[in-house]
């Protein structure tokens, strides 16, 4: 439970304190304050967590006929101002090929510091690795600000839409698996410019790994195999990562199957833009290291390749 306490200014060589009346600061029921936030309702509403997920609960509760097998979990932040939670619904399986089967269900976060809302998104898992996903249908994407009041529909219409949604779910991904980047070198590009790395320890390492792993020609990566990549190393390649970082993490790995217009992207526009974007940095910054030994190289190749002036 967060409460709403005051702001007081210190002016230090005075030693005088003065209440902010425009501002307050939230606190949870431990004693631990996770933000300050507008004074004003009508700039900035508490959401407590423990509706949210009294909300997802009856919510899941309305489709007890379908035999979900749910189960999941919560995470907080050390000083609780921003919640992660997971739904998992074992028996709700999307197939992106008759021997890859997905188990789907529901990504929940949300915050208190001021700045974070609420959202609901896809949350699935790849049974043949364990990879997790999330968040690549911005069509089953809900959400909502601190600026409105809570609105517990949205839990409902979010689980809803992913029991809902399988065939929209398995078109999607259908369609990332007959979509094909120039090489792995540039999926491992595309990665790393999408700020997958960011999460890893060893980025390049890493990811090379995942793909190694994931990439059947290496010649032809499909934005699928590259997806799997980046979840693959998200998933199992990450240590003392907190899941509300993790999350971050999964949402940057999803541009490689949403565009945020409900669309595949186009992969050559894709790659294209990533290798050029790349190129002008190393161009232009002269403190940009290469990613890897004979980056530079790669690039040229692929400037060739999509006819990108340098």
């Amino acid at each position: 439970m967060v409460e709403r306490h005051d702001v007081y200014a210190h002016h230090t060589e005075e030693d005088e304190w003065e209440q902010v009346p425009y501002r307050d600061s939230l606190w949870t029921d431990d004693g631990r304050t996770t933000g300050v936030v507008s004074s004003n309702d009508d700039f900035y509403n508490i959401i407590q967590y423990g509706d949210i997920l009294d909300s997802v609960g009856r919510a899941v509760e309305q489709h007890g006929d379908l035999n979900l097998g749910v189960s999941g979990s919560v995470s907080l932040t050390p000083t609780a101002h921003k919640m992660s939670a997971k739904v998992d619904f074992d028996d709700a399986t999307v197939y992106a090929s008759q021997d890859d089967p997905i188990d789907l269900g529901l990504k929940i976060r949300s915050g208190h510091s001021g700045f974070h809302g609420l959202k609901y998104d896809i949350g699935a898992e790849r049974q043949v690795c364990s990879n997790g996903m999330m968040a690549f249908v911005s069509d089953l994407q809900f959400d909502q600000t601190h600026g409105e009041p809570f609105q517990p529909g949205l839990a409902y219409n979010a689980v809803d839409a992913v029991i809902e949604s399988p065939a929209e779910i398995e078109h999607r991904l259908a369609e990332a698996q007959n979509r094909e980047l120039v090489n792995q070198d540039e999926a491992l590009l595309v990665l790393l410019e999408n700020g997958v790395g960011d999460y890893l320890e060893q980025p390049v390492p890493d990811l090379l790994n995942a793909l190694y792993e994931e990439v059947e020609d290496p010649e032809s990566p499909s934005l699928w195999e590259t997806y799997n990549a980046a979840t693959r190393a998200l998933t199992h390649y990450t240590q003392d990562v907190p899941d509300h970082r993790l999350d971050q993490g999964f949402e940057r790995a999803a541009q490689l199957l949403e565009t945020g217009y409900n669309e595949i992207p186009d992969p050559e526009q894709l790659g294209r833009q990533t290798v050029e974007r790349r190129a002008n940095r190393r161009i232009e910054d002269g403190d940009a290291e290469e990613y890897w030994e004979g980056e530079d190289e790669t690039l040229r190749e692929l400037m060739e390749t999509h006819e990108v002036e340098a």
